[in-house]
């Protein structure tokens, strides 16, 4: 007879034991076979995090550490399935045991970085320069050119992705990062 999954479902070796205990499903409240089940480990803050920088601000201890919430969650598979946890696969990926890759979102803020491109924004005709903006040589929105770095991004004609070309000098006359530089004809700057 065919098997749709060479586990079965289960996450115990064929033959090991029969019954296993039951745990609740997180999301319906059934009880589901703790090896069938689904398993996630849920990390988080105690306190929501518009509210974080409201208590370390008022906390008398330096960079004092918010305790953390740690769970381990158990679903049924129709929940799983119903809440997006996990997806129904084709017959041939269900073949594939590797994990997802994980999606770690950045949440540090992006700094300009400005490398051997032609001396200043490309905006102005420099070439910007550097993994952030492109750099190469010049024209476009911040950098026309491959980028010097082995930073690729995809999208428009930036390094963000589309967003559409400001004016060469009203980019750097109305970008407040640039301290009040203004650009020759030439893509020399003073400031």
């Amino acid at each position: 007879m065919t098997k749709k999954r060479r586990s079965n479902g289960r996450s115990k070796p064929p033959g090991a034991r029969g019954h296993v205990k039951r745990v609740r499903c997180e999301a319906s409240g059934v009880l589901v076979p703790k090896d069938k089940a689904v398993k996630r480990f849920i990390v988080r803050n105690i306190v929501d995090a518009s509210a974080i920088r409201d208590i370390q601000e008022a906390s008398t201890i330096e960079s004092y550490a918010l305790p953390k919430i740690y769970r381990k969650v158990y679903y049924s598979i129709s929940a799983a399935i119903h809440s997006k946890i996990v997806r129904v696969r084709s017959r041939s990926d269900r073949r594939n045991r590797q994990p997802p890759p994980r999606y770690r979102p950045d949440t540090r803020e992006r700094a300009p970085c400005y490398g051997a491109g032609g001396g200043g924004p490309a905006a102005a005709g420099g070439g910007g320069g550097g993994p952030v903006y492109g750099g190469g040589g010049g024209g476009g929105a911040y950098g026309g050119g491959k980028a010097a770095s082995s930073v690729t991004r995809r999208g428009g004609d930036d390094a963000f992705g589309g967003v559409p070309a400001k004016a060469p000098v009203a980019a750097a006359a109305a970008d407040p990062g640039w301290g009040g530089a203004t650009a020759k004809a030439g893509g020399d700057w003073e400031g």
